[in-house]
């Protein structure tokens, strides 16, 4: 499975997993219970410069290829879907900052975004819109040379937390994205709480009344911020759900294994029976081809390949619904004891789902990817059969 990576990649992904091992699998049940992951870990991950993982070192980031950013978020997986919430979101918000941010933006927003010392949300859900971005209705105003932002933002993880927020918004008739900190006056945080899944990824909705922005805070033109700046935060935020639910069923996977392997019924173990090998066989088969689509979509992030954004759609899509099937079976195989909190794979159940709603839902990714395919086969023409 892990022949095409370089001894190095190899070597970070078990740095990656002892970390998760260590820090996380011990404690993310608590987490999920308390909604909550502790300051103290969040200032874990900025220390091994997690956080600042696909920034490049001018900026204070490690400026690990996206490669080594796609093993993160898989080790990360595992351990915890909430965690690697942190990891997705910080990504986004900095390599849209990188991309389309002033010089004066990225002096200001990369170094501490690299370095943990401040989390960024990304604001662009709202309660009236969902997936549909083009649906905007948070207003930003021109008022005596600065700007004025109004209105709301839902489900926003790490809002809870977060220092800064890149919001999305429109003025007049042009979509815009604007940095502001989460201590201007007029933003105002209430934190969501009793999710089904993601209980500690720190969900909030966003109110912003009058807020005072400059000018200055402006990432990109004016009329580009769907265009533009949200697709740079959202391709990087799939490639990290794609990974991150890669994690989650590899962590189905070997619970379940491990599991049949010892658990008896009678003279027999749970693995000896065939339709437990059956989902087994599922969720390795599963495991095998995303781990494939997730590392083809990396290495062609990496290259700059132009089917970067197809390959990324694609694994997002595959390991998101992989994951549902193979936490659902894991349950299934453990049975009562796999809707219990002792045993990880309650907790898989209910995180996997949201894999198939954050950063595009798997009904948009079927329309992308439907379009896609048809306007291909369009271009090459329809294969004939000879006579």
């Amino acid at each position: 499975m892990w022949q095409p990576l370089t001894d190095w990649h190899q070597s970070k992904y078990r740095e990656f997993t002892a970390f998760v091992a260590r820090t996380v699998a011990p404690c993310a049940e608590q987490w999920d219970r308390d909604q909550r992951i502790p300051d103290a870990v969040i200032a874990e991950l900025a220390q091994c410069g997690y956080l600042g993982a696909t920034l490049p070192r001018e900026y204070g980031g490690q400026g690990w290829d996206v490669v080594t950013f796609g093993l993160l978020n898989d080790a990360f997986g595992r351990g915890s879907s909430a965690l690697t919430g942190v990891l997705t979101v910080q990504a986004m918000v900095s390599m849209a900052l990188l991309k389309w941010g002033t010089a004066e933006q990225k002096r200001t927003w990369l170094p501490p975004l690299a370095k943990g010392e401040v989390i960024g949300a990304f604001a662009l859900t709202e309660p009236g819109a969902g997936s549909a971005m083009h649906s905007l209705v948070t207003e930003v105003t021109e008022h005596d040379g600065g700007l004025v932002l109004n209105g709301s933002k839902r489900w926003i993880s790490c809002g809870q937390f977060a220092g800064v927020f890149l919001v999305f918004g429109t003025l007049g008739q042009r979509a815009v994205a604007c940095v502001v900190p989460r201590e201007a006056p007029g933003v105002r945080v209430t934190p969501i709480c009793d999710l089904m899944g993601f209980r500690a990824a720190g969900l909030a909705e966003l109110h912003f009344k009058d807020v005072a922005v400059p000018a200055a805070n402006l990432v990109g033109k004016a009329g580009f911020a769907l265009s533009h700046v949200a697709p740079v935060g959202l391709h990087y935020g799939r490639i990290s759900t794609a990974c991150s639910a890669l994690g989650l069923l590899r962590g189905c996977f070997e619970e379940s294994v491990a599991y049949a392997a010892v658990r008896k019924i009678a003279d027999q173990t749970v693995g000896d029976l065939g339709m437990v090998r059956s989902l087994i066989a599922h969720m390795g088969t599963d495991l095998e081809a995303g781990t494939l689509l997730c590392h083809n979509a990396c290495r062609a992030e990496d290259g700059h390949l132009p089917e970067a954004f197809e390959q990324t759609l694609m694994a997002k899509y595959f390991t998101s619904r992989a994951a549902v099937r193979a936490a659902s079976d894991a349950v299934q195989i453990r049975g009562a004891s796999g809707c219990h909190g002792s045993s990880p794979v309650s907790r898989y159940y209910r995180d996997a789902k949201i894999m198939e709603i954050i950063e595009g839902t798997t009904q948009v990714h079927e329309d992308i990817l439907g379009k896609m395919f048809v306007a291909r086969a369009g271009k090459v023409g329809t294969p004939t059969r000879s006579a």
